[in-house]
């Protein structure tokens, strides 16, 4: 019995949770396509809201331009934007893009946030993909068919060098790490495409634990040893009694 209890033990320490986490979206309160800004907010269900800057910036650092905001309707149908990791879809607007190239697109948050995801729609054409370059390293969680222009494939395929390229894409990406800025480029852009981004937890709400002194790979041995001489001492008491 010391045995099984021991083996449940090291096996509950290294599973992961199956179970998908809640994110909260920008809700895009005020924009202004013409000079290349908008700002937004992020309410968590506990701690303090996030507040959201979007600036579309020239190669010279001032502000270009982007086509505007739109409804929620861009986030369907919700599977696309689900996974394992993310249980719901965003239920508010998101910002659109057009063709614009070499313009370098920034977010910028009040509080550092761990692994926020982008959720993108109709990035490039079946014909014509279209490339988002991002300064940060990312992971697809999902993607799927999109909401809009004769609802596609919807087809994302990550590259060397964080570069995210769609043909007709519609998905959910993850920055790994915590944030408090993060941009990209489009260097081959394509007319149309949008997008919005989600939080699980702020670094404030959940900090990250420092490294531990004992690497997992050295302390796994250890734990098993410890079963091994367990089950010596088990087997001893048996033969003695």
């Amino acid at each position: 019995m010391k045995k099984i209890t021991m083996l449940a033990l090291v096996s509950s320490m290294f599973s992961t949770s199956a179970l998908a986490n809640t994110y909260y979206y920008v809700d895009w309160t005020s924009w202004n396509p013409g000079a290349g800004t908008a700002t937004g907010v992020i309410t968590p269900s506990s701690g303090p809201a996030v507040t959201v800057q979007f600036d579309a910036l020239k190669a010279d650092g001032s502000h270009g331009s982007f086509m505007g905001v739109t409804g929620n309707y861009l986030w369907n149908p919700a599977s696309t934007y689900t996974s394992a990791e993310v249980e719901n879809a965003s239920t508010y607007e998101g910002i659109q893009l057009v063709g614009s190239p070499n313009m370098t697109y920034r977010v910028t948050l009040s509080e550092a946030i761990k692994d926020p995801i982008m959720a993108i729609t109709t990035l490039g054409s079946l014909g014509d993909p279209a490339v988002y370059d991002f300064d940060s390293p990312f992971t697809i969680l999902s993607q799927g068919p999109t909401c809009c222009w004769g609802g596609g494939p919807g087809l994302l395929t990550q590259l060397p060098g964080d570069i995210l390229r769609g043909t007709e894409g519609a998905g959910t990406i993850k920055f790994n790490g915590t944030y408090s800025t993060f941009s990209w480029t489009v260097p081959d852009p394509e007319y149309w495409h949008g997008f919005t981004f989600g939080i699980r937890t702020t670094e404030a709400l959940e900090p990250t634990p420092p490294p531990s002194n004992v690497p997992l790979p050295a302390a796994l041995p250890l734990m098993l040893s410890s079963l091994g001489i367990l089950g010596f001492v088990s087997s001893r008491k048996k033969g003695q009694m």
